[in-house]
């Protein structure tokens, strides 16, 4: 999806223009043996990490130093009733996707359609706003990139192709000072909490906190930083970046992965309190809304 900086005023009001600022730049690749060693190490009932070294979590200070999102504002709580979702897109976006065909009268188990819309579909129609598009065309866009990026990185689905319905009703209103931050946290948190107990078929959630988090508090599984692309923040302290910078172009390892997980957990089984890195921010402080 690409960004158009008419999208600009309304990413503002919602206030995702750090993170949304951050992601369409492009975001570090993920290390999938050094996160599944340390999902490993997750604990539901505490929620956090279990370590030689004690107990570690990803925090709300952790979500907006890294990728910028609010922390503060309304929870984010509204009704998942899917019931009429295809009347309620159609009036935010002017569209809906196809009804699915008719099942077979034999396949009378078949499987609900989600509520929502795959991200093929929404790049196809909505992938680049028009040039001489009105003020309420450039709108719907707008909604639309947002809804497209938080289904695809804050509430990512780690095996879904599917943008959830419930994702672009949270944006009906773009000042509704929601806590995103909050949300995606939490959100997080219940994705690890099944991926260690193997109840779903891989990790979901905002794997981009989580790996940048684990590279700043963890020697395990770290890639080396190789440079910093050029970072243009227009004069915008909302565009200013997030500490997901210091990780802006790395080496990717070419490791057989399965080799690369028992190393990774034999490291992370040995570590030492020596080689945490317990405050990664210092004295720093996140400018997260204004």
């Amino acid at each position: 999806m690409r960004y158009d900086e008419r999208y600009t005023p309304y990413v503002r009001e919602t206030g995702l223009l750090p993170f949304i600022h951050m992601v369409r730049r492009s975001t570090p690749p993920n290390n999938a043996p050094a996160l599944t060693a340390l999902i490993d190490h997750w604990r539901p009932k505490t929620h956090s990490f279990h370590l030689r070294t004690g107990e570690m979590t990803v925090t709300l200070q952790d979500i907006a130093m890294i990728i910028g999102l609010p922390i503060d504002g309304n929870p984010l709580c509204m009704s998942t009733d899917s019931d009429g979702w295809r009347v309620q897109m159609h009036a935010l976006i002017g569209m809906v996707p196809p009804e699915p065909p008719e099942p077979a009268a034999e396949d009378k188990k078949k499987e609900r359609v989600a509520a929502g819309a795959t991200f093929t579909w929404i790049t196809e129609h909505f992938g680049t706003c028009p040039p001489e598009a009105d003020e309420d065309t450039v709108k719907i866009y707008a909604r639309v990139y947002m809804w497209y990026v938080i289904s695809r990185t804050m509430f990512a689905d780690g095996i879904g192709n599917n943008a959830p319905w419930m994702w672009l009703k949270a944006l009906t209103v773009f000042d509704s000072n929601w806590s995103w931050g909050s949300a995606t946290l939490a959100y997080l948190y219940r994705e690890l909490d099944e991926a260690c107990c193997r109840s779903s078929e891989g990790i979901s959630g905002c794997l981009l906190a989580l790996s940048i988090w684990s590279w700043e508090s963890l020697p395990v599984g770290r890639p080396k930083k190789v440079k910093y692309d050029d970072w243009d923040d227009k004069g915008d302290l909302l565009r200013l970046p997030t500490w997901a910078y210091k990780w802006d172009v790395l080496n990717e390892t070419t490791d057989d992965p399965s080799v690369m997980y028992k190393l990774y957990q034999s490291e992370l089984d040995a570590i030492t309190p020596e080689q945490v890195i317990w405050e990664p921010y210092g004295t720093w402080i996140v400018l997260v809304t204004l």
